[in-house]
């Protein structure tokens, strides 16, 4: 993904507005807007939204947050970098998270970019990294939170862990 400042600054309230379709409650990492685009000292841009999906009434909701990192390449012109979609479901205690940061050392370690990770109940890591699919953009990544939000608890020992022991 190639895009401009402004083309980001667009798809981030398009990230965004999809969330709240989904009835996510959008809410601001400390000390930022809602919806705010950083940028660091190197010029690197950024966003990350946070949300609670609507509650089951089954008792504590369910988080959600999308990451996403770009790199400047060229006068007004930035490359995704990372990405860090992450459903925690306290109803039905598991963490899903789809990830793509560190990919020297994941192309180093594991011969992928990609990962992803799995806890069943939330805190018990059979395994640290399990194989995963790149995630074309946030909204790929929404929707397979989403569907892993509304299907049934994910069966973490039937992915492939990057680490077998």
């Amino acid at each position: 993904m190639r895009e401009t400042a402004h083309a980001i600054e667009d798809y981030l309230l398009a990230v965004a507005t999809l969330l709240e379709r989904y009835g996510v409650n959008v809410r601001a990492p400390s000390g930022l807007a809602v919806v705010e685009l950083l940028e660091d000292s190197g010029g690197h841009l950024s966003f990350e939204l946070l949300g609670h999906l609507p509650e089951g009434g089954l008792g504590d909701r369910s988080e959600i947050a999308i990451r996403e990192a770009f790199e400047r390449v060229g006068h007004d012109q930035y490359e995704r970098i990372g990405y860090e979609y992450e459903l925690l479901d306290r109803e039905r205690d598991y963490r899903r998270a789809f990830h793509l940061h560190y990919p020297e050392w994941f192309r180093a370690r594991y011969l992928v970019l990609v990962h992803e990770h799995c806890e069943r109940p939330i805190g018990r890591v059979a395994c640290e990294h399990y194989e995963g699919s790149p995630l074309n953009d946030a909204f790929a990544g929404i929707g397979a939170l989403i569907d892993s939000w509304t299907s049934a608890p994910p069966d973490c020992d039937s992915l492939r862990c990057l680490e077998p022991g």
